[in-house]
């Protein structure tokens, strides 16, 4: 079985200057052909980190991967530290200069001789393109080993493994045949952990002895992650299918999607199967809702728009919310999510409207409505409802609760 470690190099990710995203993808990427990813590290720009780091995980694993310091600054020592490693010289590699002059074209930009060098790599790597910058990748296939060196922009980072990288990778697991690992995430919504783990039951009843499920819960969900090892992609695939039958036939009600999709996602597909449109009110999520749905490529086709009414004269005078029920209810109510939804969507001219009033906190409760309560509402065609909340007393976590509620609602209604 192909062992993979993964070095992410940066002093910016050791300060917390920005967030290690770059890890989590390689890994996800890797996990998905089977190869165990047996350590994550992150560490400094000082050269005797980085050859140190570097060399010691070419001894233990098979693989090991890169991100950062790639760059044309003083900063970035990758390049030259990955010479000392494999005792190689830098050549110029005439297809990365010529990526880098059509990337200097596009952008209208003049390309100086630092922009020149990014196009100097290890004599006896692989250049690969970088379809998004001008550091090319830097692979390595020796001594039955991968080294892959990436550039630290997550873009460019990715868009190499899947562009170039990929290739090269399958042909090294094909003539490395041993033990598979094989994972499936399956996304439940609407139900706590516990009670999640009630309804499956023992898992022993239905794994064996080389399969696994993890709870992984958040604000949104649980996903119920399946991992089997076995001797070959074919009994593991088939371990993995018996498992997520049994998952459908215990759970079945409570799964929304499979894989990656997030919820988002999950919407954009169904509002594009049905050809429905989709517009919001909110008033305690603060454009979170709209937010989230907008970060979906294609959603315009039919996501409409929306009004944030944080206040109540925002309610009445941009979403004609009648006075008299505010005063009668209160704007956190049941009456008053149905009006922001059906008023929405009048507005709009849509298929659905939803609404989203609550207390997120950590004031503004009282004993009938305490920090927490939600009301979302969902009006279409064939009417309007709302459905109340309780989420706690954390205002960040109630608001994505909100959203995700919001979201999970309509879900369920185009299904």
């Amino acid at each position: 079985m192909a062992k993979a470690s993964i070095i992410t190099i940066g002093d910016e990710i050791l300060i917390g200057q920005i967030i290690n995203t770059n890890s989590a993808w390689i890994a996800q990427k890797l996990t998905s052909y089977g190869i165990i990813v047996d350590k994550q590290v992150s560490i400094s720009d000082k050269k005797e980190v980085i050859f140190k780091t570097i060399r010691t995980e070419l001894d233990r694993c098979d693989i090991v991967i890169t991100t950062g310091g790639l760059g044309p600054t003083s900063d970035d020592n990758t390049k030259a530290v990955i010479c000392d490693i494999f005792n190689d010289t830098l050549r110029f590699d005439q297809p990365s200069y010529e990526n880098i002059e059509f990337l200097f074209q596009v952008r209208n930009r003049t390309i100086t001789e630092r922009n020149k060098q990014q196009a100097m790599v290890p004599s006896r790597s692989i250049a690969l393109k970088n379809q998004n910058g001008t550091a090319p990748g830097i692979l390595y296939i020796e001594n039955d080993k991968l080294f892959l060196a990436l550039p630290g922009v997550p873009a460019e980072m990715k868009g190499i493994i899947e562009n170039s990288f990929e290739p090269y990778l399958l042909n090294y697991l094909s003539t490395h045949p041993g033990e598979f690992v094989l994972y499936k995430t399956i996304n439940t919504a609407g139900i706590f952990e516990s009670n999640l783990a009630d309804l499956i039951g023992d898992p022993s009843d239905f794994l064996d002895k080389d399969t696994t499920i993890a709870f992984l819960p958040n604000y949104r969900g649980v996903r119920l992650r399946i991992g089997a090892f076995k001797k070959s992609y074919e009994e593991a695939k088939q371990t993995i299918d018996k498992a997520t039958d049994y998952l459908y036939q215990k759970v079945g009600n409570y799964i929304i999607s499979e894989g990656e999709l997030n919820l988002p996602e999950i919407l954009f597909d169904l509002l594009r199967q049905k050809n429905k449109t989709l517009s919001i009110a909110e008033s305690c999520t603060g454009g979170y809702l709209g937010k989230e749905i907008t970060e979906i490529s294609g959603i315009s086709q039919y996501f409409m728009g929306g009004f944030i009414t944080y206040s109540n004269e925002s309610k009445i005078n941009l979403l004609n919310v009648n006075k008299e029920t505010i005063e009668k209810y209160g704007a956190v109510s049941n009456q008053i999510a149905c009006e922001m939804a059906q008023n929405v969507r009048r507005f709009f001219n849509t298929d659905f409207g939803i609404s989203i009033t609550g207390i997120a906190g950590p004031t503004g409760g009282s004993p009938d409505k305490p920090v927490g309560t939600v009301y979302i509402g969902i009006a279409d065609n064939d009417g309007v409802d709302a459905f109340e909340y309780h989420f706690g007393e954390n205002r960040a976590i109630n608001r994505e609760r909100a959203v995700a509620s919001a979201i999970l609602l309509l879900i369920n209604k185009l299904k």
